[in-house]
């Protein structure tokens, strides 16, 4: 019972934390296809420490999600013992934080290490396009990168409909994310603009689903506390 309880919390501040730093603003530069080094130097100096603060916020989800998805993985083992659907979550967490740490380190190429003596003003016009032009080469592996999403999502809900691990509402929810997930990312592998905006469903859907589930878990220790009972996983 304290275990659960131990995943329980997990759940909720790992999730609370990841969900709301997918909410922080992000900035966008000039055009990568046609930004020349004097607008991209202007750019970076203009919004260096926001661009900062937002790989550091990006590097964070990366524990955080392997944190809220291992959790969730044993609390669907003590419901569903020897289901593989907790291996699925755990390997697609993992799959996500490894997305995660490929999307930061392509968006952050820019940032040059000021503290080390380097200065923006030195680098090569140049070398600065193409460090600026590689932020853009993952843009498709980031979009693909949704089917782990989509495993996460798909799998914690088919074992919440299975063993009443979460509201059935929930469950439904995160299927119909994930559906969405899967469909966006065919629009995009086979280039179908019309099918590819589902891949939106997936991405804004995965952010709203983790929170739902974290909320959910507070909620549920919250009422234990207050009828001082074990918080279990039903």
């Amino acid at each position: 019972m304290n275990e659960n309880r131990r995943l329980l919390q997990a759940i909720t501040v790992s999730g609370l934390l990841y969900a709301v730093g997918a909410f922080v603003p992000q900035i966008d530069g000039p055009p990568v296809e046609s930004a020349t080094a004097a607008q991209i130097r202007r750019f970076l100096a203009e919004n260096d420490t926001a661009l900062r603060i937002l790989a550091t916020i990006g590097a964070l989800s990366i524990p955080l999600v392997l944190v809220f998805t291992v959790a969730l993985a044993r609390l669907i083992r003590d419901q569903l013992p020897g289901s593989a659907l907790a291996d699925l979550v755990v390997g697609g967490g993992v799959l996500v934080a490894i997305w995660h740490w490929l999307v930061i380190a392509g968006t952050s190429s820019t940032l040059v290490q000021s503290l080390d003596g380097t200065a923006l003003t030195s680098v090569d016009d140049a070398t600065l396009r193409g460090w600026y032009g590689f932020s853009n080469v993952i843009h498709t592996f980031a979009d693909i990168g949704m089917c782990a999403m989509v495993v996460v999502m798909a799998a914690t809900s088919l074992a919440a409909l299975r063993s009443g691990l979460f509201a059935r509402w929930l469950a439904m929810l995160g299927l119909v994310f994930a559906a969405g997930g899967l469909i966006g990312t065919i629009g995009i592998t086979v280039a179908w603009q019309p099918l590819s905006f589902a891949w939106f469903v997936g991405i804004f859907g995965w952010w709203l689903w983790a929170l739902a589930v974290a909320v959910t878990c507070g909620l549920r220790l919250r009422r234990a506390a207050a009828h001082r009972v074990p918080a279990t996983a039903r």
